[in-house]
């Protein structure tokens, strides 16, 4: 049986990570052009911001083999429907990767919101190196795969005025 949109669950771990991404992902790139406390405030919080992202990231995984997926309108080509599936794919082969790229970028252990020293599992300054430069290349890739999946959602609302944004945020009538 499908559904007319996401259930609740399905929708607050999509906004979670969303918004957890598109903070971490801003931030990141910023952190380079602020002061040295400004900066290591914003990579304590975008450290532990990703710490937390991870676990809602696997739920959000594990969730899509249980939940009700809703049915894309009869108005989508199937070729389109089939594109979206391997975008989604590759969303988050990406994510997965600037999470552990992330972690085995760390030079030195971290403060988990300014609580918990959580450690690097990796000293040696040329794995960390090679790891900080595939993060980068990653986010950057993340940011232009994040900013489509946000241009087809309005496209889908705006253009083609079907229902596959109110999938995912529905409406009330």
């Amino acid at each position: 049986m499908r559904s007319q949109s996401y259930d609740l669950f399905a929708r607050i771990l999509h906004l979670s990570m969303a918004v957890i991404i598109i903070y971490t992902l801003i931030a990141g790139f910023i952190s380079h052009l602020v002061n040295p406390i400004i900066f290591n405030t914003l990579s304590v919080l975008n450290m532990s911001l990703a710490t937390v992202a991870v676990p809602i990231f696997c739920f959000r995984y594990i969730w899509s083999f249980f939940r009700v997926t809703p049915e894309l309108p009869l108005s989508i080509p199937k070729w389109q429907k089939q594109s979206a599936k391997l975008i989604h794919s590759l969303l988050y082969l990406i994510i997965f990767g600037v999470f552990i790229s992330g972690y085995l970028m760390l030079k030195v252990p971290f403060q988990f919101f300014w609580l918990v020293t959580i450690n690097n599992p990796i000293s040696d300054i040329v794995i960390n190196t090679f790891f900080f430069k595939l993060h980068i290349m990653l986010c950057i890739f993340l940011s232009f795969m994040v900013s489509i999946h946000i241009l087809a959602a309005l496209k889908h609302k705006f253009y083609n005025q079907n229902n596959v944004l109110e999938l995912m945020f529905p409406v009330k009538k």
